[in-house]
């Protein structure tokens, strides 16, 4: 039997960590998973709602913010419960993770971790900072042929020239050597 579910999507919203433990935390989040397809009507994405524990569960914490692109692997699990007020009985689905990677670059984060991206987020009373100081003029950049980095000139002369005068002629890739059927290893 085989119950495993490989979702890549973006998170809708910062992750929630629920219950006490700061040694094996539980995360909830939720993903928004693009369709390949459209019709009218229906909408473009589906969203999933994951569980997380443990040290992937912290990781997502540190690193997770909303509209983040994730991959994640676990397994579709059905929960059952009964309104205690209302004594209705609920069932859902969620997605149990046992692998989570972020897919996209790391965002610049100036707060603490778990803080929200302040950088990303502007302040009305915020002070306005000045333009960052010019940087020191780069050396223009080598043309390349091909998309290979090319060599830049002169460098080549900082490092000495080997000498090879220790190394028996007879030697099977040293100078004047040639190749045998038996190296001397």
């Amino acid at each position: 039997m085989l119950n495993q579910i490989i979702l890549i999507g973006r998170l809708t919203k910062d992750p929630e960590r629920r219950g006490q433990n700061s040694e094996k935390p539980v995360v909830v989040i939720r993903l928004a998973v693009d369709r390949d397809f459209k019709r009218d009507g229906d909408p473009e994405a589906d969203f999933f709602g994951c569980t997380v524990f443990g040290n992937q569960a912290k990781f997502v914490l540190e690193f997770g913010r909303k509209g983040r692109l994730v991959s994640l692997v676990g397994r579709m699990q059905q929960r059952e419960w009964t309104d205690q007020q209302t004594g209705e009985k609920h069932m859902t689905y969620e997605v149990v993770g046992s692998d989570i990677k972020f897919l996209d670059k790391k965002p610049e984060t100036t707060g603490a971790p778990g803080a929200p991206n302040a950088a990303a987020v502007p302040s009305a009373s915020a002070p306005t900072m000045a333009p960052p100081a010019p940087q020191a003029q780069q050396p223009a950049a080598q043309p390349s042929m091909g998309g290979y980095p090319q060599p830049i000139q002169g460098a080549a002369a900082q490092y000495p020239t080997p000498d090879f005068s220790g190394v028996p002629d007879g030697y099977a890739w040293g100078p004047g050597g040639t190749p045998t059927d038996k190296p001397p290893f």
